[in-house]
C-alpha cells in the first residue's frame, strides 16, 4: 500500500506512541532516570520524527526495568514506523508478556502482522483489543480491512459497518466497504461508499468511483467528476504520484507514459502494482481482453502485501477466466 492509503494498518493507527497505559505496572525504583520519564522522553522524540532518538531512550528505559511493558511498546511502535516489522512484533510481544491486557500493544501487533500479510494474525490480534475494549472503531476497520484481504466479504462488510456506525468520518472504512461491495455486484452500492470517501479526501475513493461509473457506461459522469475532484487544491495531499493515475484515466497519458514516470521516479513495488491494475481496468472497458489479463498478471507479479489493488487484480483476472478452469 502506498503511504496515504488506509489499508492496513498502520497509517491509521488511532493508537500510536503512548506512555504507560493504565493497566501497565509502575517501573522499578531507580537511583537515576526512571523507565516511565525515560519512555516520556521517548515519546517526546518520537512525535519529532525522531526515531532513533525515541528507541535509544526506550532502550534505556528497558536497561533500567526490563519488565517495563510500555517501553517494548512503544519501541515496537518506533520500529514500525521505520518499517522494521520483525522487531516491532518481537517487541509487541515482549510486552504483552508482561502485559497480557495491554491493548496497544494487541492493536499494534495486528497492525504490524497485517502489513507482512498475516491477516489470520492480525485478526487475531484484533479480536483481543476488541474483548478488552469493544469501543475501538479502528480495530473493527483494520479487522474488516484483513478480512477483506482474505476473502470473508460478509465479515469484512459486518465490521466495515461497525467502524462506520461508531466513527461516520472514517473516509477509509467507506473506500474499503466499497471494495467489498463491489466484489459482491453491488455496483450502486459502492459507488456511493467510493464517493464519500472521495468527498472526504480520500483520492483512492475518486479512482474506484471513476471505475464504477465507467462500468456502468456513465463516462460522462466518470470523467467529470474525476476530473472536478483532480481539480481541488490539496487533493492529492502533496502526493507527486496519485496525479500520474488521474491523468492516466482520464486519457491525459498512456500507459506507456505512465509506466515510464513511474520508473523515473523510482517508485515502490505496491505502486507498480497499483499502475498495473489501473491499466488492467481500462483495458477491460475498452475490450481488450487479452490486454487486461496481461496487465493484471503483473500486477500479481509485484507481490506487493497488502495492497488492494494486487488483490482486485487477482479477482479481475479470475472474472476473466474462461468457465471450467
Amino acid at each position: 500500500m502506498a503511504s496515504l492509503k488506509p489499508l492496513l494498518f498502520l497509517f491509521v493507527l488511532g493508537i500510536s506512541l503512548s506512555g504507560t497505559c493504565a493497566h501497565a505496572q509502575q517501573p522499578a525504583p531507580s537511583t537515576g532516570p526512571d523507565a516511565d520519564s525515560l519512555v516520556k522522553q521517548g515519546i517526546a522524540s518520537g512525535t519529532k520524527g525522531d526515531m532513533n532518538g525515541a528507541i535509544a531512550f526506550f532502550n534505556q528505559a528497558i536497561k533500567v526495568d526490563p519488565k517495563f511493558a510500555p517501553a517494548y511498546q512503544n519501541r515496537g511502535f518506533a520500529f514500525s514506523l521505520q518499517n522494521n516489522l520483525d522487531a516491532a512484533i518481537a517487541d509487541y510481544d515482549q510486552a504483552i508478556q508482561l502485559d497480557p491486557k495491554y491493548v496497544e500493544a494487541y492493536y499494534n501487533r495486528g497492525t504490524a502482522k497485517g502489513q507482512k500479510g498475516d491477516f489470520d494474525g492480525a485478526i487475531t490480534d484484533f479480536n483481543h483489543v476488541l474483548e478488552l475494549h469493544p469501543q475501538t472503531p479502528p480495530a473493527y476497520y483494520n479487522r474488516g480491512h484483513a478480512k477483506y484481504f482474505k476473502g470473508d466479504l460478509e465479515g469484512a462488510t459486518s465490521d466495515l459497518n461497525q467502524a462506520i456506525a461508531m466513527a461516520p468520518a472514517h473516509a477509509s472504512a467507506y473506500f474499503i466497504r466499497g471494495l467489498v461491495r463491489h466484489a459482491q455486484g453491488d455496483g450502486v452500492g459502492a459507488g456511493s461508499d467510493f464517493k464519500t470517501s472521495a468527498d472526504d479526501g480520500f483520492y483512492y475513493g475518486a479512482f474506484w468511483f471513476w471505475i464504477v461509473k465507467m462500468e456502468a457506461a456513465d463516462q460522462g459522469i466518470a470523467h467529470q467528476e474525476l476530473s472536478d475532484y483532480a481539480a481541488k487544491p490539496g487533493f492529492f495531499q502533496n502526493d507527486t504520484w496519485a496525479p500520474l493515475i488521474a491523468d492516466f484515466l482520464l486519457g491525459k497519458i498512456t500507459q506507456d507514459q505512465l509506466m515510464a514516470k513511474a520508473q523515473a521516479a523510482g517508485v515502490t513495488n505496491d505502486r507498480f502494482g497499483e499502475a498495473w491494475f489501473y491499466a488492467g481496468m481500462v483495458k477491460i472497458l475498452s475490450g481488450d481482453i487479452k490486454g487486461a489479463q496481461d496487465c493484471f498478471q503483473k500486477s500479481i507479479a509485484t507481490q506487493a502485501k497488502g495492497s488492494e489493488e494486487v488483490t482486485e487484480a487477482q479477482r479481475e483476472l479470475t472474472k476473466l477466466q474462461p468457465p471450467g478452469l
